[in-house]
């Protein structure tokens, strides 16, 4: 039973002017508390002016609320939003001629229901993706004018724009995000299935991260940690907000809501923890002593924040212990959206606290024993530093627990279904999970800026050691198993990253492009693109060892023949580059100068040491698959052999002895 259009109006309006409401009033408390409101000008000092000062936090937060809708509509319409294909296996299970041609007729309606829903989303995604450019347009015209301390209009006609949108990071980082938008805004009116919805998806979540980069954040006492949980804050944020937003505003009265709300919940739970844990990892650092949480006034917006976060937690725990119940036995949908509607209010009043807490310095004194270039304290090595030293990366610590949870409850769903799946499996997939979390948090990644060898050894994990474990887990097989019927996994996409050329290429190729190009020497002293370069090794790790083990079924078949050039071709190219790297030019000799640790080893020794190092591991890996593989084909050809041999015997033996 749904509510009438004029109600379902009424609650809609009701929420947009609460939730503006809250979040002026909340923007106006938070900047006057935390002492970033408009001050009296001083005589003969620049002033940006009152329009910049209250404007520029204005408009932040109308990005910020652009970003979370864009975020939460493509979420809705690639993760939330029942599959057609749900539709058609309930029509499957009919019986009878009339009902198969009645069950046929409501999976079509089902399917252009579910049609029309996705390009009404795709629309509001343009909308919004197009007020989030428009916004971060605005808001890089305000940063310069606060940043050179003239009224927008002067710093307009300053001829500075260009310099501040080339050269530095807040002009850079907003001129990305505004073009990142644009291009939302436009892809979003594009035709196009699931797969190109989830490219969209994860180009709005990259998008928002930009600003998290060059905020306070990038000047805290460990600017690393500071700066990732940073991003793991908004990308949670972001997906959490939108999310509930998307469901409200344009899922609440279509069909399949309780299935949505269901997704939408598991997500939700998963973004208040990363939400909740980013945020006070960011708190530490940024404050650096417990006390300053109740004698500074950041650390007093700091636990107001907090206290709003535990509001949010008793909204996720009211809506799994009554609406979402109600909703699955179909009950009425007002109670969850009444709810769900006060949770957005509570929300958008987070949000402009953030805003406000992004304006606000943090308290005077933080320690300043960060090294320079490297953001962060780096003692002498040792070898058991290895061990011993923590450098957590939040993102990469929640994305694998993320792995972690998803991998075991696809087991869980297999088991209650009274189907089993192997321990062994489950064991290679968490011992590679763990093996990326020590390569991405551990005493490697605290080295690995600064010492050639351990990078080399990093990049040996993310590439090698870490993927073949997660390929040998079988991910796809458990995943077809546990959520049966039609997916990406057998689209065009999927055929065609599986291709042997192209799973090689994506493998191979970027060991060479890093080391032999350059690129290394520009990677390592910036945090973004070793971020970037980490990704895109441990992802074609895992996609070229999924292809070539043979575990798991591909949309395309490969013969065992392929699978062994594949590896021979990538065992090639790796030694080739790491031969390069033994007896070249030195890898960026002026990144390793300009730290000057002078507990460091020798430039070139240690780049001897981690070409051996880094690619016979690399190397190693690569040839026990590919001996296990020949292994395995070999006792396939001879079963086959045998199976052959059997059955040409028994034909002889019924054909009777011959004269």
């Amino acid at each position: 039973m749904t509510s009438p259009p004029r109600r379902r109006g009424s609650i809609a309006a009701g929420t947009v002017a609460a939730a503006v409401v809250t979040a002026a009033t909340v923007l106006a408390l938070a900047l006057w508390f935390g002492g970033a409101g408009p001050r009296p000008a001083i005589e003969g000092l620049p002033s940006p002016g009152v329009l910049t000062t209250w404007g520029l936090p204005v408009v932040r937060l109308v990005l910020d609320v652009c970003a979370a809708a864009t975020v939460g509509v493509l979420l809705a319409s690639v993760v939330l939003m029942p599959a057609r294909a749900g539709a058609v296996r309930t029509g499957r299970t009919t019986t009878g001629p009339a009902r198969t041609r009645h069950s046929r007729t409501g999976s079509a309606d089902a399917g252009d229901a579910g049609d029309a829903t996705a390009r009404r989303l795709g629309r509001a995604a343009a909308a919004w993706a197009a007020g989030w450019a428009l916004s971060a347009a605005v808001t890089e015209v305000l940063t310069l004018s606060d940043f050179l301390g003239l009224p927008a209009g002067q710093a307009l006609r300053s001829g500075a724009l260009y310099v501040f949108l080339v050269n530095i990071p807040q002009g850079q980082a907003f001129a990305l995000v505004a073009v990142a938008a644009a291009a939302l805004a436009a892809g979003s009116l594009l035709p196009g299935g699931r797969a190109w919805r989830a490219v969209l998806l994860a180009v709005a979540v990259l998008a928002a991260l930009p600003p998290a980069y060059v905020g306070h954040s990038a000047s805290a006492a460990d600017h690393n940690i500071a700066v990732l949980s940073l991003m793991a804050h908004v990308a949670a944020v972001v997906l959490w907000t939108g999310g509930l937003y998307a469901l409200v505003a344009h899922l609440r009265a279509a069909p399949g809501l309780a299935v949505a709300v269901s997704r939408f919940s598991t997500l939700a739970l998963g973004c208040f923890a990363a939400a909740a844990a980013s945020g006070a990892l960011n708190a530490w650092v940024r404050l650096g002593a417990l006390p300053l949480l109740w004698q500074s006034r950041y650390g007093l917006l700091v636990l107001a924040k907090v206290a709003a976060l535990a509001v949010l937690g008793w909204f996720g725990w009211r809506h799994r212990r009554a609406t979402i119940a109600a909703l699955r036995t179909g009950a009425s949908r007002a109670p969850f959206v009444r709810l769900a509607a006060g949770e957005i209010t509570v929300m958008a009043g987070t949000l402009a606290l953030a805003v406000a807490l992004g304006r606000s310095a943090p308290p005077a004194g933080e320690a300043g024993h960060q090294h320079s270039a490297l953001g962060y304290a780096l003692p002498p090595f040792t070898p058991g530093a290895l061990v011993t030293d923590l450098r957590p990366d939040p993102i990469a610590l929640i994305l694998l627990a993320a792995a972690a949870a998803a991998y075991l409850s696809g087991v869980r769903r297999l088991r209650a279904d009274g189907a089993g799946w192997p321990a062994g499996r489950t064991v290679s997939w968490l011992a590679g999970l763990l093996v990326l979390a020590y390569a991405t948090s551990g005493g490697l990644a605290a080295y690995a800026p600064a010492m050639f060898s351990a990078h080399a050894a990093q990049y040996a994990l993310l590439g090698a050691v870490g993927p073949a474990l997660l390929a040998a887990g079988a991910p796809l097989t458990l995943w077809r198993r546990a959520h049966p019927g039609p997916d990406a996994l057998d689209g065009p996409a999927a055929r065609a990253l599986s291709h042997p050329v192209v799973a090689l290429a994506l493998y191979a190729l970027p060991y060479p492009a890093l080391y032999l190009t350059g690129l290394f020497a520009f990677a390592q002293p910036s945090l973004a693109l070793r971020l970037a370069a980490q990704t895109v090794v441990v992802v074609t790790g895992v996609l070229f060892f999924v292809v070539t083990a043979g575990v798991d079924p591909l949309p395309r078949a490969i013969r065992p023949q392929v699978r062994a050039w594949m590896l021979a071709g990538a065992i090639a190219v790796r030694a080739w580059t790491g031969l390069v790297v033994l007896i070249g030019p030195g890898q960026a000799p002026q990144w390793y100068a300009a730290l000057g640790l002078p507990w460091a080893p020798d430039p070139a020794a240690d780049q001897r040491t981690g070409a051996l190092l880094g690619t016979w591991t690399g190397v190693a890996v690569l040839v026990a698959l590919l001996v296990l593989l020949l292994g395995r084909w070999r006792a396939a050809l001879l079963r086959t052999a045998a199976a052959r041999g059997a059955a040409e015997e028994r034909g002889e033996r019924a054909a009777g002895p011959t004269i």
